[in-house]
């Protein structure tokens, strides 16, 4: 099916000359004298291209794009202005109405039908990658879904193990077996957020993430969380909670993924027998954590990558883990999100620092 074009102009001689153009390369053409009648028409069928006149019976060009603009089965079609206007301020209005190009009368052939083929290609393409995502997040969505069911065999299989063990049996398989726990349930959660619908709201927080949090609590919690990965490498992992914090506004879930994901980052590239130290601090009404880590630290050079997604830099894991690159990303998507900030220092004695602030409550 071929692509449709609607062409808005009042002069005979113009819609004429891009009848002829458009309709010998294939276009099925759809035509309105004014901008009422092009509104009434798109009530109907909508165009995949908008040719607009600016100078115009009743409602001017600029108007018209406006309300298509407004109106959700129009709000994504181009627009292409056909002015003679040459004045820059016109150029910009046309640009703030919501037009994506203009085309300058008189109209000639080539130009006209190059500006429409390239911007009916753009559309394409948007319209290829919404449906990509679309399917992602589908497809996520069901994944998501579907690792429910063996995170929870996961969760009774380690309390049916606790409960046949005893009270005071094996204490190391004991702890080992509620750090499994602890890890699957933090799993469940982060699936749990992941199926929610979270729209960020106009105030940068995710609508319904006005919670109450103690993050001196959730930093014990991920302390206990990652005490088998920093055994396994020897490194001392401590906490150093601010006393009388004040309680943070976020979201509990975000919160505990953002201190995780920073945790895990340090105790891959700290080498063998460092150290790693979560602190909580309050200062100017906001709730700072830091994860201090005696590592490598990251070269000036690829700083600024640091919080970009696959992003491959110098420092490497310390014991053969794996990274993919996402887990700073991701706490600056989550932090963010809660409308806190995040971002890392190097001390000059070494080692790297990975913080995130929240606003306090």
């Amino acid at each position: 099916m071929s692509e449709i074009i609607l062409i808005v102009d009042d002069t005979p001689a113009n819609l004429g000359v891009l009848v002829e153009t458009l309709g010998d390369a294939g276009y099925q053409l759809m035509v309105a004298e004014d901008g009422e009648e092009a509104l009434a028409q798109t009530d109907q069928t909508v165009p995949d291209l908008i040719l607009l006149d600016v100078m115009m019976p009743g409602i001017d060009g600029f108007e018209t794009c406006r309300r298509f603009k407004m109106q959700p089965k129009t709000r994504d079609v181009p627009v292409l202005f056909m002015t003679a206007l040459n004045e820059t301020a016109d150029k910009v209005k046309a640009f703030g109405a919501g037009g994506v190009d203009y085309i300058t009368k008189p109209i000639e052939h080539e130009e006209a039908l190059a500006r429409v083929r390239t911007h009916l290609a753009l559309r394409r393409l948007q319209r290829e990658l919404q449906d990509q995502l679309a399917l992602k997040e589908r497809f996520m969505r069901i994944a998501g879904h579907d690792l429910r069911n063996p995170l929870c065999l996961i969760l009774m299989a380690g309390e049916l193990a606790r409960r046949h063990l005893g009270a005071g049996e094996n204490s190391v398989l004991t702890k080992y077996l509620d750090n499994i726990g602890e890890s699957a349930a933090q799993m469940r959660r982060i699936i749990d957020t992941f199926l929610e619908i979270r729209a960020p709201t106009a105030g940068g927080n995710v609508a319904g993430s006005s919670g109450r949090v103690d993050l001196n609590l959730l930093c014990d919690a991920v302390v206990r969380q990652h005490a088998h990965m920093a055994d396994r490498k020897q490194i001392t992992l401590t906490a150093e909670p601010a006393a009388a914090l004040p309680l943070a506004r976020c979201d509990a879930a975000l919160a505990y993924q953002a201190f995780t994901n920073f945790t895990s980052n340090a105790l891959k590239f700290t080498p063998p027998g460092g150290r790693v130290t979560i602190v909580t601090s309050f200062a100017a009404g906001r709730v700072r954590v830091e994860v201090r880590d005696t590592g490598p630290g990251v070269p000036e050079r690829e700083r600024g990558q640091l919080f970009v997604e696959h992003a491959r830099l110098t420092p490497r894991p310390t014991g053969g883990e794996e990274s993919n690159g996402l887990g700073l990303a991701i706490v600056k998507h989550l932090v963010e999100s809660q409308a806190g900030t995040v971002g890392a220092e190097f001390p000059e004695a070494g080692g790297s620092v990975f913080w995130f602030e929240l606003q306090a409550r």
